[in-house]
């Protein structure tokens, strides 16, 4: 039975690479698991179990084959179900999930389906399918999925059928994944992969072959990135950290090693914990996929700067500034707010509060007005639109 499961990965992975020649090699490092078969208890027959029926993958490249399904299933549904699969797997999308999202795995499904309409089995999400604009990524497709569904939902029925496709589409690794566990691709080996089909595509792009529209610029960004925002993001924070944390003052609650004259007891050297404070623009112009995202990122570096038991303070802003909240992670935070934007409250509020922060970092569209002169306190802006702050201002451009 197992020989005849891998038989029919092995038809749909054939048909996968004639229908996409610039996967092949995706589709062949690709690692089948077989798990135990379910048997009716009567008949003895095999059962397909509907869990499976996309045959879900995880990160490290392996995909879990139900026997009962993988026998019901064409080669050629198999196969569509590998292109799928790799869609998520080189896009990162298990990277990109924000925290506690029920409608990321659709959004996901909706990007990387703009190029596999054609053929796609019943009841996939697809932004054709939803009446949704193409080309889009997950993280936009994410706000308008939410807006649907809610819709839908008052109707009395959800937006789309959840069809689980793994972790490879939103990171979180399901029971059955330990069936395959420590084998797969490491991550300098997905790494070399993902250059190997990048290079493809665009040779095959050059010479003409048709190369579907999404895997063309996902290519394009793969071999040529533009700045890591990240890694910019972080520098800036840290560089603010350390500023803050460079202004030692002497004090009396640890006293010095070097005892003093005469039994005089000297203060020693301390250094300030940095205190960082987020205004986030919650007016409404950020889609909140795209503001729960952002938030996350810049949460976990505030946290890895200042420490993990390090508390912070954040106040969302649309006219007014909202009351502060003090959390340790991004799902913490209450986005409230709505309308219109002047962030000029909101960084006010920031510099007002005691202790004064060290560094205050904005996250916005830059629809706003500015304080007219520079803030007493280093301002960092997360930025997601066009429209640039002032020149007092230490912008990062975020990708929208």
């Amino acid at each position: 039975m197992k020989d005849e499961v891998l038989r029919r990965f092995a038809e749909g992975r054939v048909w996968a690479a004639g229908r996409a020649p610039y996967l092949a090699s995706a589709l062949f490092a690709l690692r089948p698991v077989v798990l135990e078969p379910r048997v009716d208890e009567v008949s003895g027959e095999l059962v397909a179990d509907a869990e499976f029926r996309a045959f879900p993958a995880d990160t490290r490249w392996q995909v879990y084959l139900d026997p009962g399904t993988a026998l019901n299933t064409s080669a050629e549904e198999v196969g569509w179900w590998l292109l799928h699969h790799i869609g998520h797997l080189v896009r990162r999308h298990a990277a990109r999930a924000p925290v506690s999202s029920p409608h990321w795995a659709q959004a996901a499904d909706a990007e990387v389906n703009d190029d596999l309409e054609a053929g796609a089995p019943a009841g996939v999400v697809s932004p054709r399918a939803l009446g949704l604009p193409e080309g889009r990524m997950a993280e936009e497709y994410l706000s308008l999925i939410e807006v649907l569904d809610a819709a839908h939902r008052r109707g009395g029925r959800p937006l789309a059928e959840l069809i689980d496709c793994g972790s490879a589409s939103d990171g979180v690794e399901r029971p059955y994944e330990d069936s395959g566990a420590g084998e797969g691709l490491d991550e300098v080996e997905r790494e070399l992969l993902e250059l190997a089909i990048a290079r493809e595509i665009e040779n095959r792009a050059a010479g003409r072959s048709p190369v579907g529209g999404g895997w063309r610029r996902w290519a394009g960004e793969r071999l040529r990135p533009a700045v890591d925002w990240r890694a910019q993001l972080g520098a800036v924070v840290r560089r603010g950290v350390r500023q803050a944390a460079g202004r030692v003052d002497f004090s009396y609650r640890r006293p010095a090693r070097r005892p003093g004259v005469n039994g005089v007891v000297l203060p020693a050297m301390v250094a300030p914990a940095p205190e960082i404070v987020l205004v986030v623009d919650t007016s409404g112009s950020i889609p909140p996929g795209t503001l729960a995202r952002f938030l996350a990122e810049i949460t976990a570096l505030v946290t890895r700067a200042g420490g993990p038991a390090r508390r912070f303070r954040v106040i969302c802003c649309d006219l007014h500034a909202h009351p502060v909240q003090t959390v340790r992670r991004a799902e913490e935070v209450e986005l409230t707010g709505g309308g219109g934007t002047d962030l000029r409250e909101g960084i006010a509020a920031a510099v007002a509060l005691r202790p004064r922060p060290d560094l205050i970092v904005v996250l916005t569209d830059g629809q706003t007005p500015w304080p007219e002169h520079r803030p007493p306190v280093p301002v960092l802006v997360g930025l997601t639109g066009t429209e640039p702050p002032p020149s007092w201002a230490r912008t990062v451009s975020l990708p929208t």
